[in-house]
């Protein structure tokens, strides 16, 4: 197959080929990573790992078809961003990604099934605590996995008052 240059013009169904893939890589990437869990994103939204991951790999013509050259890749990042934008701008797109806000822990309880599922254990409540300036996660009320990987608490009005003093 002969190489296709910003100069030449390749056939059109090779250049969509490459939006069709990229659009294809683009869904089973986000949905993979939606599945493995928001903590593994941190504070970073999952297309914005997506996004720029692919466009590494697109600017390397390994999302479009080969013999759609320059354009191939030229294609693949401009659908990449397209993507991104929809999912940013899109509601239920960006309510599907981000999820919503998991209570972890109430009145004094952990829930643990949620806790398994979303891949956090008691470390990472301790370390949420600590930058409340709390000793241990008991100190809260309540506990919450936000849709974008945070961990938040709401301080007991027991810890208040010993902070005061």
């Amino acid at each position: 197959m002969e190489y296709v240059g910003i100069l030449d013009v390749p056939p059109l169904r090779f250049v969509l080929l490459s939006v069709v893939q990229t659009f294809t890589l683009f869904v089973a990437v986000l949905l993979g990573l939606k599945v493995v869990g928001r903590r593994v994103f941190g504070e970073k939204g999952p297309q914005d790992l997506v996004i720029l991951v692919l466009i590494a790999e697109a600017a390397s013509s390994g999302l479009n078809h080969q013999g759609a050259g320059y354009w191939g890749s030229a294609a693949s990042v401009m659908t990449i961003l397209l993507l991104g934008w929809l999912s940013e701008k899109t509601k239920v797109i960006r309510q599907f990604i981000e999820g919503r806000p998991v209570f972890l822990y109430e009145r004094g309880a952990l829930d643990r099934t949620l806790m398994e599922k979303h891949m956090v254990d008691e470390t990472d409540l301790d370390s949420a605590a600590r930058e409340y300036g709390l000793a241990s996660y008991h100190e809260f009320t309540t506990i919450v996995l936000e849709g974008d990987g945070a961990v938040t608490g709401v301080v007991g009005p027991h810890a208040l008052t010993r902070r005061k003093k």
